[in-house]
């Protein structure tokens, strides 16, 4: 079974987004121990080629050695690509990163100009993401994908025609909107889960206008054909759905698609359940990964746990236009 990798490089990160996990669960430029370049590529080494691996942190280029293991990855023959804010990014850094031909690079975009900016704690920082955004699109190679995300959120719920306009105005090739994550007070303890084990952010007083929200991503699907860049949506929520995820109850159901299949590497080599468990899996070191499938199976057993709700992974992202 060939595996999804995803490597979170560094807790550090000149951002402070309001629904980071990283910031809830007191991770966020935490002086916790990082692998070192040599360790990571020691890791690496344990894939095949063709092996996805998908590089965040915190914020990876806040990494000085960060290219040295991007490089690495370029020469193992991995699809690979990397999650960043764009604020440790320049032109020439721009220019060096495109050179290495990622399948994709993805741009935290959460709203126009004053929402981004309040949003992630940055004076500047959507000025700054739009004029990388616009180097990204010029100098990337064919094969590579320019990609923006936006986590909907209360905060810029009104105000997604904006971040797409901006998006397709800079050139991205997608610009995709994925859906908040998190859970309510409780669900976890019920699940009989401890607050350690799950980094998922805990909203309970979190209350969203679902009726702002679906006339935003009204005005968006107008805007069909009108761009280049695609519209993706993660996922497509009918009203009834967007005001039972927002505002009511929500109960896992099904299984989740990517599980097994997904290794969720944390910046100190500790290997944990997935994205939303915390739960210790093992360490990329001693890779095992038997011993990591037989944790993630103990996870589900008897059905997904209640945190499972609103997990991103659960949901595809469907391609609007």
């Amino acid at each position: 079974m060939k595996e999804t990798v995803m490597m979170e490089l560094t807790w550090r990160c000149g951002a402070a987004c309001a629904f980071c996990y990283l910031g809830e669960t007191g991770r966020l430029n935490s002086r916790r121990p990082e692998m070192k370049e040599a360790e990571l590529k020691a890791f690496m080494r344990r894939f095949p080629a063709g092996t996805k691996f998908y590089f965040s942190g915190g914020e990876p280029f806040l990494r000085k050695d960060i290219f040295g293991i991007l490089s690495f990855a370029a020469e193992r023959g991995f699809t690979w690509g990397v999650n960043t804010n764009g604020l440790a990014l320049d032109i020439p850094g721009i220019k060096k990163l495109m050179g290495l031909k990622p399948a994709y690079i993805i741009f935290s975009l959460h709203g126009p100009a004053a929402a981004h900016d309040r949003l992630t704690g940055v004076k500047g920082a959507h000025k700054k993401i739009l004029e990388n955004i616009r180097a990204a699109a010029d100098f990337k190679k064919d094969g590579t994908e320019v990609i923006t995300n936006c986590v909907i959120n209360p905060a810029n719920a009104a105000l997604l025609p904006a971040v797409y306009l901006d998006a397709a105005r800079a050139g991205a090739d997608r610009a995709v909107f994925e859906h908040l994550q998190f859970i309510r007070k409780g669900e976890a303890a019920r699940a009989g889960l401890s607050p350690v084990e799950v980094i998922t952010p805990e909203l309970d007083g979190l209350r969203l206008d679902t009726r702002s929200l679906s006339a935003s991503l009204k005005k968006i699907k107008a805007l069909r054909g009108a761009f280049k860049t695609h519209f993706e949506l993660r996922p497509d929520f009918t009203a009834a759905q967007l005001e039972r995820y927002y505002n009511g109850a929500m109960k896992p159901s099904g299984s989740c698609p990517g599980l097994l299949s997904t290794l969720n590497v944390e910046p100190d080599g500790r290997i944990r359940t997935c994205v939303l468990y915390s739960a210790p899996a093992g360490r990329a070191k001693s890779l095992d990964l038997a011993a990591i499938r037989k944790v993630k199976r103990r996870l589900v057993k008897g059905g997904l746990p209640q945190a499972c709700a609103r997990c991103c992974q659960r949901f595809g992202i469907k391609r609007i236009f």
